[in-house]
């Protein structure tokens, strides 16, 4: 498999960077990477990730980002990620969204976004966990918790920009997704709800998903939730045209 790719990160102040020549051969395909640092044991420092090659015809979305990612640790080992630790993954239109924990650290998380034509092709990854100077928000949403941590990400260089939101803490992990709206023929329409927005179920292999669309944007929330959960989070949301979605403005 080709390695096309790879991307310095940040680990507890020890910066892991790479040759401007390395950084510079990541193909174009991978609009955006971001990261910030993660907590890891003291003998897996974290300090590279791999990007490589999607295999073609690769169906599964896990399966992409399981092949495509490698980590690699300070002391020259590597590590894989694995479809085992998925915590979420869906689907709507052409849109591909997954998040999976990361092996050998902990609590550390990545959040990543794909598009497929014929074959998936990664736009942007958020790797993100929990370090002493994480801050727990409360965000007047109805969330599983009261207090958690966010962290946004923005992917515009696409066919269809899309704006992310991830809330978690050491367990829970729910993305809220925007994009503009398109025809969607995915999900099953989820009855019982008053007002004029319909909702619509996604069949995840991982997790619960719902989409509804709304002063023309698709809106997407999923993550490792019940059902139930979501569907209270989606009807505690502003409207997608409020300049602060998906939080309140403070007043």
């Amino acid at each position: 498999m080709r390695r096309i790719g790879i991307v310095c990160v940040l680990v507890l102040g020890l910066v892991g960077c790479t040759p401007s020549e390395e950084t510079e051969s990541i193909e174009k395909d991978i609009e955006e990477v971001e990261t910030i640092e993660v907590t890891t044991q003291p003998s897996k420092k974290w300090v590279r990730t791999l990007v490589e090659d999607v295999p073609k015809d690769t169906e599964s979305l896990s399966d992409a980002v399981v092949q495509q990612i490698t980590l690699q640790y300070k002391d020259g080992s590597e590590g894989h990620l694995s479809t085992k630790d998925v915590i979420y993954e869906t689907t709507v239109g052409d849109i591909g969204l997954i998040a999976i924990g990361h092996p050998n650290q902990t609590p550390s998380f990545g959040v990543y976004h794909y598009s497929r034509d014929k074959e998936w092709v990664m736009h942007g990854m958020k790797h993100f966990g929990i370090t002493d100077a994480s801050d727990k928000r409360r965000h007047d949403l109805a969330l599983p918790q009261d207090l958690m941590y966010t962290i946004d990400s923005e992917i515009d260089d696409v066919e269809r920009p899309v704006k992310l939101w991830t809330l978690y803490d050491e367990t829970q992990l729910v993305t809220i997704l925007m994009t503009d709206a398109f025809s969607v023929v995915d999900g099953e329409r989820i009855h019982g709800h008053a007002d004029e927005v319909e909702r619509y179920r996604l069949n995840q292999p991982n997790g619960n998903g719902i989409y509804y669309i709304s002063q023309d944007k698709l809106i997407l929330v999923t993550g490792n939730i019940s059902e139930e959960e979501i569907l209270t989070l989606v009807d505690s949301l502003p409207e997608p045209s409020s300049g602060s979605f998906p939080f309140y403005e403070p007043e």
